[in-house]
């Protein structure tokens, strides 16, 4: 099999179920990641939302002295789907131009909240010059992108760059189908994905051992930081 790129990014953000904790958890868990990728030798994008930068200025600074830092929103409650262009546009403004202002370099990419973007109008005004909003795959209850592109594309002036899932079947591998699904099925997904480079996402707070529910907390902590080391290795 011909090797491919790997696109690794993580979004860098609150643990909402956590409530008021989940901006700690969220740090913990970059933490971990951090310095996994630093063992690796590894380069990573990170998409930070606001509130996280806010609690968290310094382990962001430090972040990027080695790794991409890009926008994640100003909270990541924020539906920008949702929201009125204007009010998209000055949170989206604000957020991006206090992290800019903290890092003292420009950040370029952005990344929506639950992969719920606003118009690629408002994300030229910002302006990002790129995307990696669109997971083109099916997700009961949040989106249906089965006939959305798989490649990247310019829409409006900005660069998108969808997430990597399986063709025609559009497997997804990101995140929670890769803690559920292990590395045998992440493996074989991006073995049947049929560009030179593999798009992936997770979350730093999936390597912090969580607790209830399914979703969210299967296989966390450090059978998920076990199995991206792996990943990422190969």
């Amino acid at each position: 099999m011909k090797e491919k790129k790997l696109l690794l990014s993580f979004d860098l953000e609150e643990y909402e179920k956590a409530g008021t904790k989940g901006v700690d958890i969220g740090y913990k868990g970059g933490i971990i990641v951090e310095q996994l990728l630093d063992k690796l030798e590894v380069k990573a994008t990170f998409f930070v939302t606001g509130t996280f930068y806010t609690a968290y200025p310094d382990f962001v600074k430090e972040l990027s002295t080695q790794h991409e830092i890009a926008f994640h929103g100003l909270d990541h409650t924020d539906d920008y789907q949702d929201m009125a262009e204007d009010d998209a546009y000055h949170r989206l403004y604000t957020g991006k131009t206090a992290l800019e202002k903290g890092l003292s370099s420009p950040v370029e990419g952005f990344r929506a909240p639950r992969m719920r973007p606003p118009a690629y109008t408002v994300l030229k005004k910002v302006p990002f010059l790129y995307s990696s909003s669109l997971h083109p795959t099916y997700v009961p209850g949040r989106y249906n992108h089965l006939r959305k592109p798989q490649t990247p594309f310019i829409k409006e002036g900005v660069l998108e760059i969808p997430v990597s899932v399986a063709p025609v079947v559009r497997l997804p591998v990101s995140w929670v189908w890769f803690r559920t699904g292990g590395l045998t099925y992440a493996k074989a997904v991006t073995s049947f994905i049929n560009t030179d480079y593999v798009a992936i996402y997770f979350h730093p707070w999936e390597c912090v051992q969580l607790k209830g529910g399914f979703v969210h907390t299967r296989n966390t902590g450090k059978k998920m930081e076990d199995m991206l080391k792996k990943f990422v290795s190969v």
